[in-house]
C-alpha cells in the first residue's frame, strides 16, 4: 500500500527543552545585541505532509543539518515534492538536529502528517494506519529525549480495511468533547476547555471531510435578547479557537441558543454554571471532498 493510497492523518509535534548558547568570541555590546536578537527568536521547525506534498520550514543549525533533512525526505517520501524554507539560527537546544530528523522519520510512518517543533514542548497527535511501525518509531524517539523533557501523544490507529469515511463516522458517534463552560456574562471559556477543544481539533483535522456544529448556551440571567447575543459570542469564541488549530472556518456551523435549553437547575449557582456551555458535534460533510488534513 502506498502512502498516497493510505488513510490520511494529522500528527502534530512540539519539542520541549532549554536553549544552548553558542560560545562567545568577546563580551562586546555588539555580541550582547546579537544574542538578544537571537534569543527573541525561539527555535521553531514545522513539517507538513499532506496531499502528496512535503513542506519543511523553520530554524536549522547548519548547512549539514539541512542536507540531512533533505536526504531523509528523499528516502522516506520518494514520491512527494519537497518545499523548504530553512532559516539558520545560532542559538538552539543541543538536541535540535537529532529531534528534527527523528520526527521527520517518525511522521513517514503515517499516511499524512503535520508537525511543529519548538523549545517549549513536544506534542504528537494524529492517526496512523500501521500502529506497530508508528509505536516503534515513537518509542525510539522517546528514548532519545533528555530526561527533563516531556511529551504528549494522542494517536488514533486506523484499520486500512475500513474506509476513511466509516472510521470517521464511528469516531463522531463516540465523540464527547466534555464540558466547555464560561464565566458569568463572559465569552471567555475556562482553561479546562483547552484540552477538550484540542481533541475536537485533532479529530476534525484527521477527518477533513467533516463539518463541526458549535452551539452556545447561557443561563437565564439577563433578558432573552442579551442571552441570544452572548450565546453566539461564546460559540464564535470556540469557533475561533478551533480555526486557530488549522480547521477551515467554512467547515463550521456556529449558532447561539440563548437560555432555551438548560441542562441543570438555573435557580442555583452551580446549575447556572453548567448551563453556560458549548455543545459540539461532528458529522460527515454534505459535499464530496477528499478525506485528509484540512487546511
Amino acid at each position: 500500500m502506498t502512502k498516497k493510497s493510505a488513510t490520511r492523518i494529522v500528527a502534530a509535534a512540539i519539542l520541549v527543552g532549554g536553549l544552548a548558547v553558542s560560545p562567545l568570541l568577546d563580551n562586546s555590546d555588539s555580541t550582547d545585541t546579537a544574542i538578544t536578537a537571537l534569543a527573541s527568536q525561539p527555535p521553531l521547525f514545522q513539517i507538513r505532509w499532506q496531499r502528496g506534498e512535503l513542506v519543511l520550514s523553520g530554524h536549522t543549525t547548519s548547512l549539514r543539518h539541512e542536507q540531512d533533512l533533505l536526504q531523509i525526505a528523499k528516502s522516506s517520501y520518494p514520491e512527494d515534492p519537497v518545499i523548504t524554507n530553512f532559516r539558520p539560527l545560532g542559538i538552539v537546544p543541543p538536541y535540535w538536529e537529532d529531534m528534527t530528523t527523528q520526527v521527520l522519520y517518525l511522521l513517514a510512518e503515517s499516511a499524512s502528517a503535520q508537525a511543529e517543533l519548538s523549545a517549549s514542548g513536544i506534542r504528537i497527535r494524529g492517526i496512523t494506519v500501521d500502529y506497530f511501525s508508528w509505536q516503534s518509531g515513537l518509542d525510539a524517539l522517546k528514548k532519545t529525549l533528555p530526561p527533563h523533557l516531556s511529551m504528549i501523544t494522542d494517536t488514533l490507529p486506523v484499520d486500512v480495511s475500513v474506509s476513511v469515511g466509516e472510521v470517521c463516522m464511528r469516531a463522531f458517534a463516540a465523540f464527547e468533547s466534555g464540558a466547555i463552560n464560561f464565566e458569568e456574562s463572559s465569552a471567555n471559556f475556562r482553561s479546562s476547555a483547552y484540552p477538550r477543544l484540542d481533541r475536537v481539533i485533532a479529530l476534525a483535522n484527521a477527518c477533513g471531510n467533516s463539518e463541526i456544529s458549535i452551539t452556545g448556551y447561557t443561563d437565564s440571567s439577563g433578558n432573552d435578547l442579551w442571552n441570544q447575543r452572548l450565546s453566539l459570542l461564546r460559540a464564535n469564541a470556540v469557533g475561533d479557537y478551533i480555526v486557530s488549530g488549522g480547521v477551515d472556518r467554512a467547515r463550521l456551523q456556529v449558532a447561539g441558543a440563548g437560555s432555551s435549553a438548560p441542562i441543570a437547575d438555573d435557580s442555583t449557582r452551580y446549575g447556572r454554571s453548567l448551563n453556560r456551555r458549548i455543545e459540539i458535534s461532528l458529522t460527515g460533510a454534505s459535499r464530496a471532498a477528499e478525506p485528509g488534513i484540512a487546511n
